[in-house]
């Protein structure tokens, strides 16, 4: 993909704060190569593009980003791409973002959205899909952005067109901080029902280490800042007193980050005129940060590779016809179950696999079925 594709969408990112990057050895600045300087510049594998929508809000994240540590990230590059036009229409805006996100899918790049509106996560996912299946996102938000009403699309009820997709194309979908007085039991039903997760704050709080295998497992995930309580995120669309806290966003970008497969991650919320001394736009820069952190000491794990450090366990549960198997990576710690699906379709040659914890092996070694693994379970026998 060279640098004329995207350039033609794009505008050239504004230098709005008080740093001047060029000199700046050891800041991220000083490493991220710039789209618009290098117009036969071909986007490859495992290069990490940046785009931002609503040139105000992203120039800010960007500038706050740029002035934080450099990152040795020796895979590929870190290349700023611009902004979305502000004179683009938001049905232009779609569009692009599609195309853009298609050719990063293309490209078996990396893309890093930051905006305003959740819903172009939906067109991301739709880019994204032309060129792969068996998609897995991750959604970190307070609320499940749905309602009953399928006609109606913005960035309150986006979801309706997500959980319509078939299991082909959209594998699973879990939903992560959720917070049980903004969405209510009719809808965390419906997503229910469609074998997709729901977690909510507590629970991720609790224990935020069983969610590190969701969202290690990721294609893609999408962070709404709104989901981060207002003391620590003051500039987002919808403040709130309750939510995640400031370290605990940006560990979940780590995860994210640490996943094999992720190719996107999405940083919405942000309010169109950030004040509050730009805290909101830190932290917007610092969860970017994280990610990118952990895209560089990312490793390859298979489970299925016949090493000595790969452990398989067959566990019997007591249940006729079903005996789970768990794998292990004794270098790593990571924990992994296997699926049985129908013949129609080929994944990992025939297998299904799940990362998980290793509380859901214990909890098999017990005779217990795992709820996480009943809800593959269900969900694989209609792929």
């Amino acid at each position: 993909m060279l640098a004329h594709e995207l350039t033609l969408l794009l505008n050239e990112a504004n230098a709005v704060g008080e740093y001047s990057f060029a000199n700046r050895k050891y800041c991220l600045g000083g490493q991220v190569v710039r789209l618009h300087q290098n117009p036969s510049l071909e986007v490859g594998p495992n290069d990490i593009v940046i785009v931002g929508v609503n040139s105000l809000t992203s120039d800010i994240v960007r500038n706050e980003l740029l002035g934080l540590a450099a990152i040795s990230y020796k895979k590929g590059r870190i290349i700023d791409a611009g902004n979305l036009p502000d004179s683009l229409t938001l049905a232009q805006q779609y569009l692009a973002i599609e195309g853009i996100a298609y050719s990063i899918a293309k490209a078996n790049a990396t893309l890093i959205l930051i905006g305003v509106n959740q819903e172009l996560t939906f067109f991301v996912y739709k880019g994204f899909s032309q060129y792969r299946q068996f998609i897995r996102i991750g959604l970190i938000d307070n609320r499940i952005d749905l309602d009953f009403d399928a006609q109606d699309f913005h960035a309150g009820n986006y979801m309706n067109r997500l959980l319509d997709e078939p299991y082909e194309k959209l594998l699973d979908v879990c939903f992560l901080g959720v917070q049980g007085y903004f969405s209510p039991p009719q809808i965390i039903e419906r997503v229910q029902r469609r074998k997709h997760d729901v977690v909510r704050l507590g629970n991720l709080r609790g224990n935020p280490a069983e969610v590190e295998p969701v969202l290690k497992d990721t294609h893609m995930v999408s962070i709404d800042l709104c989901s981060v309580r207002a003391s620590d995120a003051p500039d987002t669309t919808h403040p709130t007193p309750n939510g995640l806290y400031a370290e605990e966003i940006c560990l979940l970008a780590r995860f994210t980050g640490l996943g094999q497969e992720n190719k996107f991650l999405g940083v919405f919320g942000l309010s169109p005129s950030i004040q509050s001394n730009r805290l909101t736009a830190k932290l917007a820069a610092q969860v970017v940060w994280h990610y990118l952190e952990a895209v560089a000491h990312r490793k390859t794990e298979n489970p299925l590779r016949n090493t000595p450090y790969n452990k398989k366990y067959v566990v019997d549960v007591d249940v006729e016809g079903i005996v789970m198997t768990f794998y292990r990576n004794e270098l790593t710690g990571s924990w992994w179950f296997e699926v049985p699906i129908s013949t129609r379709h080929k994944v990992q040659r025939g297998k299904l696999l799940v990362r998980c914890s290793p509380n859901d092996y214990i909890m098999a070694s017990r005779k217990d079925i795992p709820p996480r693994w009943l809800r593959w379970f269900q969900k694989a026998q209609k792929i």
